[in-house]
């Protein structure tokens, strides 16, 4: 009897898992020019009644990067601490393995511990998973990266930054890290400094690797000029860095919004020029930039824990040349947000995997304490998701003819073949003549109603 009870007590708490997993976000998201948005399945403090998740990570899981489909959480657990990396089903959220790190990682020359262990995590260009320390005072301790078997836990350290001559009143701290490259080959690592203090608190580090080697000795300091919003004055808590290529990186911090900078820390880009796309507030940072069918995109921090929605990102098309001007808005998710459990890590990550075709984004998000998602992003075709209409009656009717499409009012057309291309466009129109193809159809009428559908011209 007591056997039987057990296993029933079992089953129950499987069910109880793969009915955490298989949550998901309730909301639609209309399809925009063409390309929709679907969420595989949530975690969070808005949705879900149990965050296996979310428990499972404990208190100190503050990065998480992606790899060939699996979600990697840093974490560290226990007195003295155990680091270690999670690793999650990106498909499903459910959990795989544990990789305990080697109790060399993390460890200066002499043996003796260095910082607050496996704070953040990254994936270079090759794959390689990355690990760093959270480093309240580079003066005293080592700043370190290490690159992670995740076959077995053991560690290589790629770098050891020790600054004995950068002397501040609160330390040289950084909370994490940002890649290019291949670690074994050739790019660079970069941190930005945490904190207030003048002069130090505005500091962006970045060390090259030439042939697999860095001088962790000899970093390049870049001071941040100015920041969006103008008010901030420094990075403050927590900031993040996303390089994009070898001569541009985001700088996302506690006092500003996500914004773009060149190696001498001028500031390229910002949010000056796309209003419509602007942040509701500041405090939690995240930012990551991809493309896909030959449209750039970047996914950053909409709103902290208390912004409206709470907890969320906006997904935006970026302008001609990558730029912020002419940035158009997609979606902003989840739609009623993560939740407004505290975060007091800032940790509020997108991290974003392409496809082999590069033809479709899963786009991971992850708020320290608040939750954790995966939506997929691209074509509605390639994505397996129906174009929905935004007019709660439908009035506005979308029909293929043989040489063409009608609607059934005047509106403003624009049409788009399956690569995102936009091939026709028409003002207070009713008929469109189309070639013989697949085609995504967006219309507009004077009076508002919208309708986006998709349609087989023959």
């Amino acid at each position: 009897m007591k056997k039987l009870l057990l296993g029933a007590v079992t089953l129950m708490l499987g069910a109880a898992s793969m009915n955490a997993q298989s949550v998901k976000d309730p909301a639609v998201y209309t399809a925009v020019n063409g390309y929709g948005l679907k969420n595989l399945w949530i975690q969070s403090e808005k949705t879900n009644s149990n965050t296996e998740l979310l428990t499972r990570l404990g208190a100190n899981a503050r990065g998480m990067a992606v790899l060939n489909g699996e979600v990697l959480f840093c974490k560290r657990l226990g007195d003295p601490n155990v680091s270690s990396i999670d690793v999650y089903d990106g498909a499903t959220g459910a959990f795989k393995r544990n990789v305990q790190l080697a109790a060399n990682v993390f460890l200066q020359n002499d043996g003796t511990a260095v910082g607050i262990p496996c704070n953040d995590i990254q994936v270079d260009a090759a794959g390689h998973v990355l690990v760093c320390n959270l480093e309240t005072n580079a003066a005293k301790e080592s700043f370190q990266v290490w690159s992670i078997n995740m076959a077995d836990g053991s560690g290589t350290k790629v770098l050891d930054c020790l600054l004995p001559d950068v002397v501040t009143a609160n330390g040289l701290r950084f909370d994490a890290f940002g890649v290019y490259g291949d670690v074994t080959g050739d790019g660079y690592l970069m941190a930005a400094a945490a904190g207030d203090e003048a002069g130090v608190g505005n500091q962006v580090l970045r060390w090259d690797i030439k042939g697999g080697v860095v001088d962790g000795s000899n970093p390049t300091f870049i001071t941040i000029s100015s920041y969006y919003p103008a008010a901030a004055i420094t990075n403050g808590t927590a900031p993040r860095v996303c390089p994009v290529d070898n001569d541009l990186f985001y700088l996302d911090g506690f006092n500003s919004a996500a914004t773009l900078y060149g190696m001498d820390g001028v500031m390229v880009d910002s949010f000056t020029a796309a209003p419509d796309c602007t942040p509701y507030n500041v405090g939690n940072n995240g930012v990551d930039e991809f493309t896909i069918n030959g449209k750039n995109f970047v996914a950053y921090v909409y709103s902290n824990t208390v912004g409206v929605p709470p907890q969320a990102w906006n997904l935006c098309e970026l302008g001609a040349g990558q730029s912020f001007t002419g940035m158009q808005k997609y979606f902003q998710f989840p739609e009623a947000g993560m939740g407004a459990a505290s975060n007091a890590v800032r940790t509020a990550l997108p991290r974003i995997e392409v496809n082999a075709a590069k033809t479709v984004a899963t786009i991971y998000v992850y708020a320290k304490g608040a939750g954790v998602a995966a939506y997929q992003f691209g074509l509605a075709s390639d994505i397996g998701t129906g174009i929905k209409e935004t007019t709660a009656d439908a009035a506005l009717k979308v029909v293929a003819t043989a040489n063409g499409i009608e609607l059934s009012e005047a509106a403003n057309v624009e049409v788009f073949n399956f690569a995102g291309q936009k091939v026709a466009a028409k003002a207070n129109a009713s008929k469109v003549t189309l070639a013989p193809g697949m085609y995504i159809v967006k219309a507009v009428t004077a009076e508002g109603a919208v309708a986006t559908a998709k349609v087989n011209v023959k």
